[in-house]
């Protein structure tokens, strides 16, 4: 049986299907990591990102959170013109879900299903010395009886004034967002971040520095270490959101051509331990 815990049977419902980790490269870094090199897999949480590799590749990734509820993304990164660009699609669906509050062995108060899907397509540019990257996302979600659509921009920067320092800026949901709400009527959902990040002599690694604000979150910062290996690389994260932080830790393995990434985060009791897989190829 599938179990979905919910602190707040009405306000929980407003999860949104962009909050959800697009790789296990996003969810060891806990949201953060917008100003570290060389990391395709971040490039919802900034389209810069898009300029951590210029070959063609593929991942798929599989997300396991609430309980048995699963989700799923497929990422194709290319060139077109010199450029970087990117497309991720999305899916989450599940059925029988419980809706409960926050004693785990309290009856359901209801049965419903869940149903998200997005897909982004995302070009880079260069300006200068520092990157650019801008991404249009469309989305879709029903949960239980809320549902919502969004139709929004994204835009990502980052820039190395020196060897060792890296910095990076992030804006999202440029037009409608998908917060769900009775009726089905998206909301306007501003976002926006902004990331430093500096190298470390310990096997070239970096520590890096977040702070993130959107319009329902309010300001969220994350701190994070990631390492840069040529075979495998640790990360660890730490973010601060509501009254309790939220950890997360993952790894990368590469071999020739393929790479394997897994994370797992730890939160609160009642949402449950999310962890996922990726597993990528060079073409």
């Amino acid at each position: 049986m599938v179990v979905l815990l919910l602190v707040q049977p009405g306000g929980a419902l407003g999860w949104r299907a962009s909050l959800l980790p697009s790789s296990a490269t996003a969810l060891a870094l806990a949201g953060g990591g917008r100003a570290l090199p060389g990391a395709v897999g971040l490039s919802l949480i900034s389209p810069a990102h898009l300029w951590g590799a210029l070959g063609e590749r593929v991942e798929f990734g599989y997300l396991r959170m609430f309980g048995d509820l699963t989700g799923f993304d497929l990422r194709w990164h290319g060139a077109w013109r010199r450029r970087p660009v990117q497309l991720v699609l999305r899916s989450l669906a599940e059925d029988n879900l419980e809706l409960r509050d926050e004693v785990p062995t309290a009856d359901p108060i209801a049965f419903f299903s869940a149903r998200l899907m997005s897909a982004t397509l995302m070009h880079g540019w260069q300006l200068g010395s520092t990157h650019l990257g801008l991404g249009l996302t469309a989305a879709y979600q029903r949960i239980f009886e809320y549902s919502a659509r969004g139709l929004w921009l994204s835009a990502g920067w980052q820039g190395e004034p020196l060897p060792w320092l890296r910095w990076g800026l992030s804006i999202r949901y440029l037009g409608l967002g998908e917060a769900l709400t009775t009726g089905g009527v998206p909301e306007r959902l501003l976002a926006a971040g902004a990331g430093v990040a500096v190298k470390t002599p310990l096997w070239g690694s970096y520590l890096s520095a977040d702070m993130a604000w959107d319009e329902q979150g309010g300001m969220v910062p994350t701190v994070a270490w990631q390492g840069a290996g040529p075979v495998l690389n640790l990360a660890v994260s730490i973010r601060w959101e509501g009254e309790s932080p939220h950890l997360a830790t993952g790894f990368t393995w590469g071999y020739g051509r393929w790479h394997v990434a897994y994370a797992y985060a730890y939160q609160s009791r009642v949402l449950g331990q999310p962890n996922m897989i990726t597993v990528g190829r060079r073409l």
